[in-house]
């Protein structure tokens, strides 16, 4: 076998890789601060579309459980939560707003990878909508709750009143501490 046969092709490829690499570098690198600038105005844009009483938040430093991603208190003392609940094709990320007495102000779906057409109707305001003033106990209608879930989306439904329950928890068992 020849040895610059496979030489030269192998030092060509080692080239271009080598320049792949670096130019992905630079890529990420000129990306990063808009896509942090961006993810951060997409967040302040949540938080104000769930609890829109309030102005400014700050995230809490607090113990995380169960689905709970983050926790922000609101300048109006309210709280909004952010849950990763499983819906049917895995996380349901929802931000939710509640307000000092508990009573959630609003509740967004952020992301999630849901069938479409079906799950994915979970960010239609037709179902989120029906979040907004209700306390204590949050589940769909099948069971017993008031939430009507999306059709043929139990799953997905449910996935997101555990959200806004695990939220709704948080707040009653730990609002007044902050």
């Amino acid at each position: 076998m020849n040895t610059k046969a496979v030489a030269r092709p192998a030092i060509v490829l080692l080239l271009i890789s080598a320049v792949a690499a670096g130019l992905l570098g630079v890529v990420s690198e000129v990306t990063a601060a808009p896509i942090a600038a961006q993810n951060e105005k997409s967040l302040n844009e949540g938080m104000q579309a769930v609890m829109p009483d309030a102005s400014s938040f700050e995230q809490l430093d607090v113990e995380l459980t169960g689905t709970i991603t983050a926790v922000y208190k609101g300048d109006n003392g309210g709280f909004v939560l952010t849950t990763a609940p499983g819906g049917f094709g895995g996380a349901v990320n929802t931000m939710v707003g509640i307000d000092a007495d508990g009573v959630i102000t609003g509740l967004r779906v952020t992301s999630h990878s849901e069938t479409a057409g079906l799950g994915a109707k979970s960010t239609e305001p037709a179902f989120y909508e029906q979040f907004a003033g209700k306390s204590g106990s949050v589940s769909v209608t099948k069971d017993g709750g008031e939430i009507v879930p999306i059709t043929s989306s139990t799953i997905t439904s449910r996935a997101v009143c555990s959200g806004a329950q695990e939220a709704l928890d948080w707040v009653a068992a730990n609002g007044g501490a902050y």
